[in-house]
């Protein structure tokens, strides 16, 4: 096998809460194969960052493998456990590890904090016609040191000027599958990214477990986790699909003719998620790629929408961040909250729902039943916008909705006996429901989050 040393001096940056460290000799680490480069080296999305390896080992772009960091007089070895049991390798190879000339800027924001989580059982209602859910999702941390805070807001402010939704995205790449565009790489990444919608008929608690766990908001803390349970998790991830999805892209498009300048993000692109704000549903949309385009400006137009779609990714794991007000951990997990997007399939296109599942920390006694509140959006014809809140306080739940269009509201005002007795199927007893036209009451402004200049 290939003995090659690691650079003692590598060092990932480590996601946000915890300043940039080594690895450590007797480490065993999953990395997600996000591209086959040149003599060898393969790209690896690790839990701290994005290192290039030369391997030996056979290895697929979206596979997931386990690495053994090995000390030695050298520096460190990275260790391929072909079998994939940790501790022991049939066939193990030396690999050797460089970072990216962009790895420090990439990886801080595509990391956006997925670590720093520990497991927990969440109660969820959802949908208000739906049954309850519980899903283990991982739990926030502590409050983070001000050089964290700092790394954050540089990250911020970049995926911010960069991100847009997800809906053109799916539209171009449905487009572009079904009419051959793509090469047969591409087209396989494609076909990962798009069977991760749920189809709209589908959407029901189970469903949206599932899509939490798969949204992306967790996949660098599966990556650390070495744990059975967290094996699976790249192959079925949108952040994972998304990242081997831009690789492939890439390396398409590189080879393809200069198509001219860059395309311009979508007028249409949602606000930018941020802690507190909001959801903000994304109707389905006609795909932007012109009739007959070049190959180079498919493949251009695909990856800048694969780039705001990542960023807008980035900016959700933020959203999901502890209070940096919360000032103790235990504080910080009475105010526990994921933001997520779920992407639907329906008759008309891709549409994207956005929820947020948080913990109300706000004057629950320290003895008394949990509370927990659901929001969420979506857009799909022929309702409309459609906004809601339900509250879960211990086996009670209160559920408001909203729908923009009187039409719709009535719709769902009529319907407001099945979604009582759908609350009752789940366990839980109907508090006051209640139906309005119009939208929910957005926060007050607050220091530090967006602006609109366009409005």
């Amino acid at each position: 096998m290939d003995i090659v040393s690691l650079p003692s001096l590598l060092a990932i940056p480590n996601s946000f809460g915890a300043p940039p460290s080594s690895l450590q000799p007797g480490e065993i680490v999953d990395a997600l194969v996000v591209a086959l480069l040149d003599s060898g080296v393969v790209r690896l999305q690790l839990p701290d960052g994005i290192v290039d390896v030369r391997t030996a080992v056979p290895l697929a772009v979206g596979a997931k493998v386990r690495l053994a960091v090995n000390g030695t007089s050298a520096g460190l070895q990275l260790v391929v456990l072909t079998d994939g049991v940790a501790g022991r390798s049939a066939t193990p190879a030396a690999v050797v590890a460089r970072q990216p000339a962009d790895a420090p800027a990439r990886a801080s924001a595509d990391a956006a904090a997925g670590a720093g989580f520990e497991a927990s059982a969440v109660e969820i209602a959802v949908t208000g016609a739906s049954a309850a859910a519980v899903a283990s999702v991982p739990q926030a941390a502590g409050p983070f040191p001000p050089a964290a805070a700092d790394t954050l807001a540089e990250a911020v402010q970049v995926a911010a000027a960069r991100q847009g939704g997800l809906a053109p995205l799916l539209a171009d790449l449905e487009q572009a599958a079904n009419g051959g565009a793509l090469p047969p790489s591409v087209a396989a990444a494609a076909a990962r990214v798009l069977d991760l919608r749920v189809p709209l008929d589908g959407l029901d608690a189970a469903a949206v477990r599932q899509a939490l766990a798969r949204s992306g908001l967790f996949l660098e803390a599966g990556f650390a986790a070495v744990s059975s349970s967290a094996a699976g998790m790249a192959g079925m991830d949108m952040k994972a699909a998304l990242l081997v999805l831009r690789q492939v892209m890439k390396s398409w498009f590189d080879g393809e003719p200069a198509p001219g300048s860059r395309p311009a993000l979508p007028v249409s692109a949602p606000p930018p998620p941020y802690r507190g704000a909001p959801p903000s549903a994304q109707p389905a949309v006609s795909p932007s790629l012109p009739t007959h385009a070049p190959s180079g400006a498919i493949a251009q137009r695909l990856l800048a929408d694969t780039d705001a779609a990542l960023a807008r990714q980035t900016l959700l794991q933020v959203a999901s961040l502890p209070d940096a007000a919360a000032g103790s951990l235990k504080a910080a997990q009475r105010g526990a909250q994921w933001a997520f997007e779920i992407p639907l399939a329906t008759a008309r296109g891709s549409a994207i729902a956005q929820f947020e599942i948080s913990r109300d920390g706000q004057g629950a006694a320290p003895d008394g039943p949990s509370v927990w509140r659901v929001r969420f959006s979506l857009n799909v014809e022929p309702m409309g916008p459609v906004h809601a809140l339900i509250a879960v306080t211990g086996d009670r739940a209160a559920v408001t909705l909203w729908a923009e269009r009187e039409a719709s509201a009535a719709r769902l005002r009529a319907g407001a006996g099945e979604l009582a007795e759908a609350l009752r199927g789940a366990a839980l007893a109907p508090g006051d429901i209640q139906f309005r036209v119009g939208t929910p009451a957005a926060p007050p402004p607050a220091a530090g989050r967006f602006l609109d200049r366009a409005s």
